[in-house]
């Protein structure tokens, strides 16, 4: 292939050459079949029908092993008051033939937020083909996450399922569709929750990069960018590379400084990290000013560039920014109540937070007001051979800056 010499200035990329189809069943994807690792799913033994008060204020205990919509209304302080601004809107993107179920929605409100309509639905858009056939044979764990967890959690935020077709495509090219389209909206959704991706090292850096300056042309129309981190620790998201990578593999977009990184935690008293949590340094991102005081603290205070020298790049973007519960997530798929874990939930369970109030590009924001988080002090995320990162005082690449305190965050937004 060639490219006339006139046109050259004028291309950042030719994207892509040569496409290899990937079935369904080995998507790059961070958390559905990502790489050979599926979200653990299974009926909930614990289910006994009984569920916390939704917004009492009281972290029920039953939260440490059973997270509810409930649990994280009290444990991160979230209103059940239904958002007053028009404009409010979530749009959560689909891939890899991941359809979200009405009548799952419907159940899973039904349980667990019994003070909403359980009618509430959700629009759809499509792109690529894309779809939402319904059934319990359509069910897709991923969609049905992400939906429950919008729908359920941004009381009266319409949320939007954006479903992108193609079956047998690429990851990136895939990612290249979505933010495409919604570019092209005249009025794009305020806050986008995306539970997919990739590592560093399947994607160039040239359509990294470019995949980013989309996201921050969005951030610039006033859109929040909120990605899961991922769920193999530091050594990224490739089978069998937790024992053979040498150095750390950051995912991608979760070096890019436009979108919000979301780590994962679990437990209530303490709350602390998952051992999953990905999170680490960028090697194409570089770090962003309003970070660099706080990667330079934590590494000072750990010395983990001594103790993995060579196995990270301490300049690049660090990441995630923030975090929230992600493991013992309660949802619906099939007409089933079943249990799942990864940041695919906590991407959009920070997202609703931040469509309550919408507030646009976040992470200078979110670092100039470190105080509306609860610091996450213990845990880790093993990969390559290591013990990882450990959580610490103030940021740490495994929680960011820890979890979101709701009533701080419109207190220091000026919205409360």
């Amino acid at each position: 292939y060639s490219v006339p010499l006139d046109l050259v200035e004028h291309i950042s990329l030719v994207h892509p050459i040569v496409t290899f189809g990937i079935d369904s069943g080995s998507n790059l994807n961070l958390d559905v079949t990502a790489h050979g690792r599926s979200l653990r799913a299974q009926r909930s033994t614990r289910d006994n029908g009984t569920e916390p008060e939704v917004n009492s204020g009281v972290i029920d205990e039953s939260c440490a092993t059973k997270v509810t919509p409930a649990c994280l209304q009290a444990l991160y302080r979230i209103s059940n008051t239904p958002a007053t601004q028009s404009s409010n809107r979530i749009g959560v993107p689909g891939l890899i033939q991941q359809w979200a179920q009405k009548a799952d929605l419907n159940a899973f409100l039904e349980r667990y937020r019994p003070d909403m309509d359980p009618n509430t639905t959700f629009s759809l858009e499509t792109l690529t083909g894309g779809e939402d056939p319904q059934g319990p044979d359509k069910a897709g764990s991923e969609a049905n996450l992400d939906i429950q967890y919008t729908v359920g959690l941004a009381t009266g935020v319409p949320t939007t399922f954006i479903s992108a077709g193609c079956a047998l495509c690429d990851g990136a090219h895939g990612f290249l569709d979505v933010v495409e389209f919604i570019s092209n909206q005249t009025n794009p959704p305020q806050v986008i929750s995306m539970s997919y991706g990739f590592t560093e090292e399947e994607i160039s850096p040239d359509l990294a990069k470019r995949i980013c300056d989309a996201y921050m042309a969005l951030t610039a129309r006033g859109v929040s960018l909120i990605f899961g981190s991922g769920d193999a620790g530091v050594s990224g998201a490739i089978p069998g590379n937790e024992t053979t990578c040498t150095s750390f593999v950051p995912t991608f977009p979760g070096g890019c400084p436009y979108i919000t990184s979301v780590g994962g935690t679990q437990g209530i008293s303490p709350e602390v990290a998952t051992n999953f949590s990905s999170g680490g340094f960028s090697n194409v991102f570089s770090q962003p000013s309003f970070q660099q005081p706080f990667v330079s603290a934590y590494l000072e205070s750990t010395g983990v560039e001594d103790t993995y020298a060579g196995r990270f790049n301490a300049s690049g973007r660090g990441f995630p920014d923030v975090s929230t519960q992600a493991n013992h997530i309660q949802i619906v798929v099939g007409g089933n109540f079943t249990e799942i874990w990864g940041t695919s939930a906590s991407g959009p369970i920070f997202a609703s937070m931040i469509a309550l109030p919408p507030l646009g590009y976040l992470n200078p924001f979110l670092y100039a007001n470190p105080q509306i988080f609860n610091d996450i002090t213990s845990g880790n995320n093993p990969g390559c051979n290591t013990e990882g990162f450990n959580a610490t005082k103030g940021w740490d690449p495994i929680t960011g800056l820890g979890t979101p305190n709701f009533e701080a965050l419109l207190l220091a937004a000026g919205i409360a």
